[in-house]
């Protein structure tokens, strides 16, 4: 008569073999189904050729690459393809998920800020690598003017220009317009990300930022980077929104001070 511990052990192994067994053989650990999501710029087809996992088989192929990859059920080879194929891409994970998914989501790197180059435009993320050329404008970020680009880009690469903290105020700056709109205190006023076309430092912490008027013409704002730079960007949404300062036509609005002074453009 078995008792005390290798009875222990044999209902374990026992139990594991009814583990491995309901693994193998139940269909819902089969792959019925791959996903993907998180795209914005990267095409899905591009994604779906680098992932060698077909329906029908089963979900135990692949899986691994690290001790966590193993735990939480990821393949690390088509993960670590993907990033390394697809320069837009920052981040994927490929994983499995009950019953019968694999399910890849991808992060995308984010455009933060266009440079002018030959031919088109460089846009670059917040360390000033180069994530995509664009020929002509299909995005809805600022154009910073008056850098000079000392080479031609290439992607994945940090650009390449004479000084770089231009570069790094300019994101700075940009990221300040992103973080007003995205504040739900400004949720129904107008998005600066969607009226600021372009943007041009003039000193240290002092802006031009142009906004394009449907009538013709522009209007400048100057601004400075500071501590109250949250406040002039509520200013400048309300003045265009319910202060309806674009039907005044082009000119500049100088929000740097104490008070706010609009200049209109002499015709």
């Amino acid at each position: 008569m078995i008792i005390g511990w290798p009875l222990a052990i044999l209902s374990t192994i026992a139990f594991v073999l009814i583990i491995v067994t309901l693994v193998a053989y139940m269909p819902q650990f089969y792959v019925e189904r791959i996903t993907v999501s998180g795209l914005r710029l990267v095409a899905r087809e591009e994604v779906e050729a680098l992932i060698d996992k077909k329906t029908g088989e089963h979900f135990i192929g692949g899986i691994g690459g690290d001790p966590i990859r193993y735990l939480t059920l990821r393949y690390g080879n088509i993960e670590e393809k993907i990033e390394e194929t697809l320069p837009l891409v920052r981040t994927a994970k490929v994983q499995f998920h009950y019953p019968s998914e694999v399910r890849v989501t991808i992060v995308e790197k984010t455009e933060i800020l266009a440079v002018r180059i030959s031919g088109g435009f460089a846009l670059l993320d917040n360390g000033l690598h180069v994530i995509r050329i664009a020929s002509e404008r299909d995005f809805d970020i600022p154009v910073l003017e008056g850098i000079r680009v000392q080479s031609t880009p290439e992607i994945n690469d940090k650009i390449d220009v004479g000084d770089e903290a231009q570069l790094f105020a300019a994101v700075n700056f940009t990221a300040a317009l992103i973080e007003h709109d995205l504040n739900d205190e400004n949720r129904e006023r107008v998005s600066l990300m969607q009226e600021v076309r372009q943007i041009r430092q003039i000193s240290e912490h002092m802006f031009y930022v142009f906004i394009p008027l449907s009538q013709g013409g522009e209007i400048r704002v100057k601004l400075e980077d500071n501590r109250s730079l949250q406040d002039r960007l509520k200013v400048l949404s309300y003045l265009l929104g319910e202060g309806d300062l674009k039907n005044r036509g082009s000119g500049e609005l100088d929000l740097t001070g104490q008070s706010v002074f609009f200049r209109p453009d002499t015709t």
